[in-house]
């Protein structure tokens, strides 16, 4: 037939292994696809790569429906890590493990050699699976933090990388209270931990705070763990009325952020802080002076410095008495990007903001009840009574520094 297509004796030859294997040619790759039953190589990999896709799939249900992790199991989990939609495949995994109850296979299932991920993907995990703890009851979460916290591999993935702050005192705290039993004294763990619970009580309004002592931080601590511990000493020695050691913390935290190759990351609590202690001067220095820095977002989970900026900003304006500027800033702020562990939080700061907007724009009365209300709900769900009615009514007309 004049349409038949032919390939080469040696390409024969090296498909066979007679000869040494080399890439082959499109006209190649063509011409045995079409042998082979389909019209050309790109209708071939649809088919194959859809094929494989429901491969994968079946093997991920297998496991699934497992009572125990095979050797087997976890060698093929290994060699999926750089397939695409890897960390949906261990999310369902972990999610049909805690809905059938298998909480030893669960601990079982956590072995670092098959939790390797990006950055991107691993915060993906971890939201995931958060947002699966949220869903259960007391009584399963309780059952879950028994079996799962010793597990170092489930601490470092999912505990580490999604901070629920809507859950301080819920499922996220519980975990942290029993992780913090399992972390080495001077690790990035117990740093970590003592940070959240503190952070808690600070929000919460609680009064036992504990002093976090800045030379706890080692060079290779994650950028976030270093900031945090650098706002939580500011709102510490504020607490204190210790001036000194605020401004010493202030001093010291200006020598980190240079060092710092991750200023977004650093500084993602050090502006809540400043804007509970209202140091508008401490703000100001910083935009001024790392703008372009803070700004600079490599993934979603960066919104939410991003926005915390904006709202800093926003405030800085309305006190200034630039209203309309201010407007324009703060419209440009999407709820719709806030990543879902700092999303109730950022929340409060957002509606703060909102709020002082609304009062210099001589909004009605109904208006700022709406802000109002939506602020108390978040403050009742959260337990983070520092954010109180009065914090929101006179924050610009009030200051806690001097």
């Amino acid at each position: 037939m004049g349409n038949q297509k032919k390939i080469g004796f040696n390409t024969l030859r090296r498909f066979f292994g007679f000869l040494k294997s080399t890439t082959p040619n499109s006209n190649t790759l063509n011409t045995l696809s079409v042998f082979v039953g389909y019209k050309n190589y790109s209708a071939y990999q649809k088919e194959y790569l859809r094929d494989q896709d429901w491969f994968v799939w079946t093997q991920t249900i297998k496991i699934e429906l497992s009572d125990s992790i095979t050797k087997e199991d976890l060698e093929w989990l290994e060699r999926q890590q750089k397939t695409d939609d890897y960390h949906i495949k261990i999310a369902s995994i972990i999610k049909t493990f805690v809905y059938k109850k298998k909480h030893n296979v669960l601990n079982q299932f956590f072995d670092e050699r098959i939790f390797q991920f990006d950055e991107a993907n691993q915060l993906k995990l971890a939201a995931n699976i958060c947002l699966l703890f949220r869903s259960l009851d007391k009584k399963e979460i309780n059952q879950i933090i028994q079996k799962i916290t010793s597990n170092k591999t489930f601490r470092e993935n999912i505990l580490h990388w999604f901070v629920d702050y809507s859950y301080f005192n819920g499922y996220y705290g519980s975990f942290i209270k029993e992780a913090k039993k399992y972390a080495q004294v001077e690790s990035h763990e117990a740093l970590f931990y003592d940070l959240i619970l503190n952070y808690n009580h600070y929000l919460s309004y609680g009064t036992n705070l504990i002093p976090i002592e800045l030379n706890r931080i080692r060079p290779d601590f994650f950028s976030v763990l270093q900031g945090r511990c650098y706002a939580y000493n500011l709102l510490y020695y504020n607490k204190r009325n210790d001036e000194i050691k605020y401004e010493q913390t202030w001093k010291d935290l200006l020598k980190k952020i240079n060092q710092s190759g991750q200023v977004n990351l650093f500084t993602i609590e050090i502006f809540p802080a400043l804007l509970f202690l209202k140091d508008f001067e401490k703000t100001t220095f910083l935009i001024k002076n790392y703008y372009e820095e803070l700004l600079t977002i490599e993934n979603w989970s960066g919104y939410p410095s991003q926005a915390m900026i904006l709202l800093t900003q926003t405030l800085h304006l309305i006190r200034e008495n630039k209203i309309k500027e201010a407007k324009i800033g703060f419209d440009l702020i999407d709820l719709s990007k806030f990543s879902l562990s700092y999303s109730d939080y950022i929340k409060l700061f957002y509606l703060l903001a909102k709020y002082q907007l609304a009062i210099a724009l001589s909004l009605n009365e109904e208006k700022l009840n709406e802000i109002q209300t939506e602020y108390e709900s978040i403050v009742d769900q959260t337990g983070f009574k520092r954010f109180s009615v009065d914090f929101l009514k006179h924050y610009l007309i009030t200051s806690d520094l001097s």
